[in-house]
């Protein structure tokens, strides 16, 4: 007999770089993946689940996605249609369709693809460089949920689109049009369904040694795989959520009481801290942890609503179960509690915000502090490898004189991480994506027919770097060519023997002006162009226009990034006064062993420069 019951339950269920020859110049920076994660002696590495301190090449990895309407704008679930008007559609840069003329599949690609991957298995090329790991649609372990089968309604995932997932790098779609976000909660769910069917059919093969050719010519067996996807991919019944009304302190001792009865500590703490049980994992065996509710971080939305929906049906493909056989009245109890332990401050801190950050016209660019009278923009960001106590409160200034721009960075970090020239040691630095267009391309490095610019400051390259000798004086350089043509002595004192006796000739990174080798200089700055994931390149030095100043004081570093406004277009996006730009940040913080894609990121900004 076929298993196809057995389907339904499982699906548902739970040497030396830049001392021994070229460092590769190409690296990928900015979705934001740092093109200087490697600095002599070691090469440094990309993450991987549970990150130890071993250390990769860079690589890239993907930002979140920009949204025009700010996240208290876009409506919850249950806070009706509100949306702004609609607006005429205009041609994108990246293909010239018009917004609303694009398929379904188009805007998948374009805006999913490379976090949930093409087929939507949840392998596209960001995936590695994330965590939580992007949502495989195709195995219908869809998180947030409304119904009793676990299958998402159309509304559950069109509110993920305008909300986000807090607590992910999962950003809000709220600023593509109502038409677009339909059209994408529909790819999302014939992706779901093709993945259904595609279940069905592997199972008839390894069970039932049918071919292709077999099954497609059965009509029966079309008719029972029909059937099989309707079921799979059909949402069930949705309890309506009763009224929840305003907390009062009655019913928010009891909601604590029903915590405690529910055991709702054993996980997440008897304060709501999330330090219960630690040692848990998903339906795909990754480490999962439960929420620390004092932070108001909460993927399915913090209003009553969705708290009430995610107690009743937990979050599938997660430790966090339903409780659907719970009394209403102590659901919404529970709920008050729940929202007692975080104020709405601090909840909608946590949801990525688009902000415009105005580039003041000067007679000239502020030579110290006291001259920076911008207003400071305060920018939220999150981890892409997911850590609590992540957010750096990044500020951000701009100015210009007409003849060139500078932005001045400010963010908290405790730690003062300037060199990495151990293999254990990661440097902090700062990067910034610029854009110009009608339409923003993916961050994570736009596209071939929409370019970035990239401005990167590292604290490892700025003034005297360290020696190899002053992290590790037992080093001797071996016998290179023009150095030592017999080696007279085995003392590591030896003449020839350190690495400021190598000629250029035998350093050729250092000789060609690799970005990536640490070289006293005021600057520590970079610029880099990207046209694509995988395309970010180090502009060649008498190309670098970019200069930068980084200082450490009271625990924040600030960085001045200067570059003119005018500039040819192989050497980066041009800007006049009176323009408008598209602007991202990325922040690594080396006492967090940030490198390439485990860092923080913010979702794209306005720019715009005074006339």
């Amino acid at each position: 007999m076929r298993s196809s019951e057995s389907l339904d339950n499982n699906t548902f269920g739970a040497g030396l770089v830049g001392l021994i020859g070229i460092v590769v110049i190409a690296a990928v920076l900015i979705g934001f993946s740092s093109p200087y994660r490697s600095s002599p002696p070691i090469a440094k590495t990309s993450p991987q689940p549970e990150p130890s301190q071993e250390k990769l090449p860079a690589s890239e990895f993907v930002a979140a996605p920009h949204e025009s309407d700010r996240a208290e704008d876009a409506p919850t679930p249950d806070a009706g249609n509100d949306h702004k008007a609609e607006v005429k559609p205009e041609p994108t840069a990246t293909t010239g369709i018009p917004a609303t003329a694009k398929t379904g599949q188009q805007l998948y690609a374009q805006h999913c693809a490379a976090c949930h991957g093409e087929r939507g298995d949840g392998k596209g090329l960001a995936a590695a460089f994330v965590f939580p790991k992007p949502r495989d649609f195709r195995a219908s372990r869809f998180r947030l949920v409304s119904t009793d089968n676990n299958v998402p309604t159309e509304e559950d995932l069109h509110a993920v689109l305008l909300r986000g997932m807090p607590g992910s790098s999962m950003p809000p779609w709220s600023h593509l049009p109502e038409a677009e976000r339909i059209k994408l909660v529909k790819e999302v769910i014939r992706l779901s369904r093709e993945g259904a069917r595609e279940q069905f059919v592997t199972m008839l093969k390894e069970e039932e040694g049918l071919t292709e050719e077999e099954i497609a010519d059965d009509d029966d067996l079309q008719v029972e795989i029909k059937e099989f996807v309707d079921r799979k991919a059909t949402p069930g019944e949705s309890t309506t959520v009763p009224p929840i009304g305003e907390p009062t302190a009655a019913a928010i001792a009891r909601g604590k009481e029903v915590y405690i009865k529910q055991t709702c500590h054993s996980c997440h703490g008897k304060e709501g801290k999330g330090d219960g049980a630690q040692k848990m994992l998903d339906a795909e065996g990754l480490p999962s942890s439960p929420r620390d509710f004092t932070r108001g971080i909460f993927k399915g939305g913090h209003d009553p609503a969705s708290l009430y929906r995610r107690t009743a049906y937990g979050m599938p493909g997660t430790p966090m179960p339903g409780s659907k056989d719970m009394p209403p009245e102590e659901i919404v109890d529970l709920v008050h509690f729940i929202r007692s332990l975080s104020d709405e401050s601090t909840r909608q801190s946590t949801i990525l915000k688009r902000e415009t950050i105005t580039a003041l016209r000067v007679d000239a660019i502020p030579a110290s502090a006291a001259g920076w009278t911008a207003d400071a923009v305060s920018m939220r960001m999150t981890p892409l490898w997911w850590r609590n106590d992540s957010d750096p409160h990044l500020q951000v200034q701009a100015v210009h004189d007409g003849k060139s721009l500078a932005v001045r960075m400010s963010w908290s970090d405790p730690s003062h991480d300037r060199h990495a020239a151990r293999s254990e040691s990661f440097e902090d630095a700062v990067a910034m994506e610029l854009y110009r267009g009608d339409a923003e391309p993916f961050i994570g490095m736009g596209t071939s027919k929409a370019p970035v610019d990239v401005w990167f400051w590292d604290a490892d390259r700025q003034g005297t770097p360290l020696a190899v000798e002053d992290v590790y004086p037992n080093t001797v350089v071996d016998v290179y060519p023009f150095s030592e043509t017999v080696v007279a002595s085995a003392e590591l004192n030896r003449d020839g023997a350190s690495t400021a006796d190598q000629p250029d000739i035998s350093l050729p990174a250092r000789a060609s002006g690799n970005q990536i080798v640490p070289t006293a200089g005021e600057s520590g700055a970079s610029s880099l162009r990207g046209g694509g994931p995988g395309t970010s390149t180090f502009r060649i030095p008498k190309s670098q226009l970019v200069e930068a100043r980084g200082q450490w004081q009271d625990d924040r570093w600030t960085v001045v990034m200067t570059r003119p406004l005018t500039v040819e277009s192989e050497l980066g996006i041009a800007l006049e006064p009176g323009a408008h730009a598209s602007v991202a940040f990325a922040i690594w913080d080396g006492s967090q062993r940030d490198r390439d894609g485990k860092k923080l990121i913010t979702i794209w900004q306005d720019l715009e420069l005074e006339d």
